[in-house]
């Protein structure tokens, strides 16, 4: 089995888009940032790594801890100075290593699948879509309360479909970040549940599928209010986040 393959079996149990990245955009985009633990023919877990400024981000599944040391490891390298993990809420092994890490529960995020068949049925709070220009990045991250250069990181990544919410005064009303290859957005934020049907609407067009992924960040009420109008749950993550350990040891 080829790290690839692994990749694309333990991404798709993962649950959070509809499908694995292609093996052209695992070559091109992820395969430097990505950790894959192997005995054999069986595999065990993956790490995928992003760094932002001197923040670094690990997706992992079915990572143990000498996994995630040579994550740590290789952040240390690229200067990170923190970073943050998502665990499945259910992985108690997981919730272990993190905490002996020195790493705290910040969050909970909610991965959903949303069918496109039920947009119609979301209210649609009044607010203007458009796509984003790089110069707008700062006044949305921080009316939205994302993280500085998230923005600029999502425009990175080729194909990706940017899109902004504002009021009729201008002021930040949602974003999303959405991959339509892989069917889903990672970066959805809205200040109210009522404005998730508007920016599902601005996304709809490039839709290719019958349902779209969404990871819901700390915000029951919008899990809530999707859930009601037919979203389902895949699975529940809780995002911790510390200082990179110094030391390889635990």
């Amino acid at each position: 089995m080829t790290d690839y393959d692994a990749f694309a079996s333990l991404h798709r149990e993962l649950g959070i888009e509809h499908t694995a990245p292609s093996r052209e955009r695992w070559a091109r985009e992820l395969v430097r940032g990505t950790l894959v633990d192997t005995r054999g023919d069986r595999v065990d877990g993956y790490v995928q790594l992003h760094t932002l400024g001197e923040v670094g981000f690990v997706r992992q599944l079915g990572a143990g801890t000498e996994l995630m040391l040579h994550a740590a490891a290789a952040l240390r390298a690229a200067g990170i100075r923190e970073w943050h993990v998502d665990v499945k809420v259910e992985d108690v092994p997981a919730i272990r290593w993190s905490e002996r890490l020195g790493l705290r529960a910040e969050h909970r995020s909610t991965a959903l699948r949303f069918p496109w068949a039920r947009l119609a049925d979301l209210p649609c709070e009044a607010a203007i879509a458009l796509p984003v220009t790089p110069a707008e990045d700062d006044d949305l991250e921080r009316g939205l309360g994302l993280l500085g250069g998230q923005i600029a990181m999502a425009r990175q990544r080729q194909g990706h479909v940017l899109r902004q919410l504002r009021t009729t005064d201008c002021a930040p009303a949602g974003f999303a970040a959405f991959d339509p290859e892989r069917e889903g957005a990672r970066l959805f934020r809205v200040p109210r549940p009522a404005l998730a049907g508007t920016l599902l609407a601005a996304l709809h067009p490039h839709g290719r599928g019958p349902e779209l992924g969404l990871l819901i960040d700390d915000d029951d009420g919008l899990v809530g209010h999707l859930l009601t109008h037919g979203a389902i749950v895949k699975l529940c993550l809780l995002h911790y986040a510390g200082p990179l350990p110094e030391t390889a040891g635990i």
